[in-house]
């Protein structure tokens, strides 16, 4: 039940910050101040043509250069315990903005079993709103999200 109010209370936000707005061309780039527990800090990179979202990918990223998406190791571990893996995660947010013209047609949900990284995306996607409609296209640096901690919730 807190899962579904979380995600439904980031999407709203995300609607609001994005009624109204148009994009310049470029590629934008965010991306968490420090590296997680596990080694990786998400960063969310958008291409903007002719005012339309043409690319975007969503990953993490580790200290020596590699992707969270093409971790297997990493994946193996995820999937079993919250059935879906970083490769798919990366997928459902890049295919959600490739193609958006308009921020107001945004839909996305929470990918089950991947509640940090739907808080990830949101503070990403949100922190690139300003620069993509003015053509700012220096990277933005995001302050850290407190990370999870399971014992701390009550999410089903």
């Amino acid at each position: 039940m807190r899962r579904r109010h979380l995600a439904t209370a980031v999407f709203c936000i995300l609607a609001v910050l994005l009624a109204g707005c148009g994009y310049k061309d470029g590629t934008y780039s965010a991306e968490f101040t420090n590296f997680d527990s596990l080694g990786y800090k998400d960063r969310l990179q958008i291409t903007v043509t002719d005012g339309v979202i043409t690319d975007a990918q969503f990953d993490g990223v580790n200290e020596e250069g590699g992707l969270k998406s093409e971790d297997e190791a990493y994946a193996g571990r995820m999937r079993p315990l919250c059935g879906t893996d970083p490769a798919g995660i990366r997928q459902y947010y890049s295919e959600a903005l490739t193609g958006l013209k308009d921020p107001k047609d945004l839909e996305v949900d929470a990918v089950s079993g991947a509640t940090v990284s739907a808080q990830h995306f949101a503070a990403l996607w949100q922190a690139l709103q300003t620069p993509m409609k003015k053509g700012e296209t220096d990277p933005v640096t995001v302050a850290d999200i407190p990370e999870f901690s399971p014992a701390a919730s009550t999410d089903e």
